[in-house]
């Protein structure tokens, strides 16, 4: 967190102060990538940048780094915050803090997000706290979820009907948060929930059938479990065990026929290196999403693929993938070769 001790500086001298911070990173880390990146260093390095970038102006000697439970990460004149959240993904949303916020520094009035994008182009963005929490997922404890693309009137503060300040004021805030999702739930839906914090991934408070989750969520659920259990290309009657809490714990979401999500249909032909072949509908499933397999490979943090995998990931993860898949395999066909066949021939599901 950073904040200003400043009185009556107005708002755009910060964020002007955020706009050269940035630029410098960005430019920093064009010269020099650094080789380790986690949330530690890239807060630090926010923090260093902008004491170089406050000198000078109003908040030159009063930027501070808060411990490391305080929120928010940096503050500068014990006024102004800042938050910094980075992802490893090519992605703009991210899990936040607890709506709890109860190690929050009490002089600090406006606090900003300060986001780096990893995955791809490496990129930061900034903006209003407020303004990219976009909803609300559970671990032990609520947390905030982050988009920084969040669309104006969208957050869950819009959602919920009440201001940020207001509602981080209020006595017990999960009360307001757990009447505004029983107002969402539909019918076989119900709540589970909450008390304390974590550092677990976010997810719905809200648990629904499978078939209720919307397409693009069901598709991305069944290539992470190509990606994440190659133990499915086996003959072993336990091979989707691993699925279905996967399915709970991430989606919060049941299937009473999980394994059909993946193998039913009937066989079909496919051509490999030139020849028909003709593959059970698990493998004509694993063609057509090679594509998407391959992007989720490439995205996912090599610690989540480590577990999975249990092996530990330090490169190429997507040879790693296809080794284990080809150990697990028990098809009459040379898996790997569907899957390049995959690649070459579906652009996209």
């Amino acid at each position: 967190m950073i904040y200003v001790n400043k009185e009556n500086i107005p708002e755009d001298q910060f964020t002007s102060l955020l706009e050269v911070t940035k630029n410098k990173i960005i430019k920093k880390y064009e010269q020099k990538f650094p080789k380790v990146v986690n949330g530690n260093t890239f807060e630090t390095d926010v923090y260093n940048e902008m004491i170089l970038s406050s000198l000078q102006t109003d908040f030159e000697g009063y930027i501070e780094q808060t411990s490391v439970h305080a929120f928010p990460d940096i503050i500068a004149k014990k006024l102004f915050g800042v938050e910094v959240k980075m992802t490893s993904a090519d992605k703009w949303i991210s899990t936040g803090n607890s709506v709890l916020e109860s190690t929050r520094i009490g002089s600090v009035e406006t606090i900003y997000m300060f986001f780096g994008k990893f995955g791809n182009d490496f990129n930061i963005k900034y903006r209003k706290y407020q303004d990219c929490l976009y909803d609300v997922g559970v671990t032990h404890s609520p947390r905030y979820k982050i988009d920084m693309d969040l669309q104006e009137g969208l957050s869950i503060f819009n959602k919920l009907g009440i201001p940020y300040d207001n509602f981080r004021k209020e006595t017990n805030p999960i009360k307001r948060i757990k009447e505004y999702y029983k107002k969402q739930l539909k019918q076989g839906e119900e709540l589970w929930w909450i008390s304390e914090t974590s550092e677990d991934p976010a997810v719905s408070p809200i648990i629904q059938s499978f078939n209720k989750l919307e397409k693009t969520m069901k598709e991305q659920f069944i290539n992470e479990c190509f990606v994440l259990f190659p133990e499915m290309f086996g003959k072993s009657t336990t091979k989707f065990d691993r699925a279905a809490p996967y399915l709970i714990k991430n989606y919060n979401a049941v299937s009473a026929s999980l394994r059909d999500n993946f193998t039913a249909g009937g066989k079909q032909t496919i051509s490999v290196n030139g020849n028909p072949v003709v593959v059970s509908r698990l493998i004509y499933n694993l063609f057509l999403r090679a594509n998407d397999i391959k992007r989720i490979i490439c995205d996912t943090p090599y610690t989540k693929l480590s577990n999975y995998w249990g092996e530990e990931i330090t490169d190429e993860p997507l040879e790693i993938w296809k080794k284990l898949l080809e150990q697990n395999s028990k098809e009459d066909v040379d898996i790997i070769s569907v899957f390049n066949e995959g690649i070459k021939k579906v652009k996209k599901l």
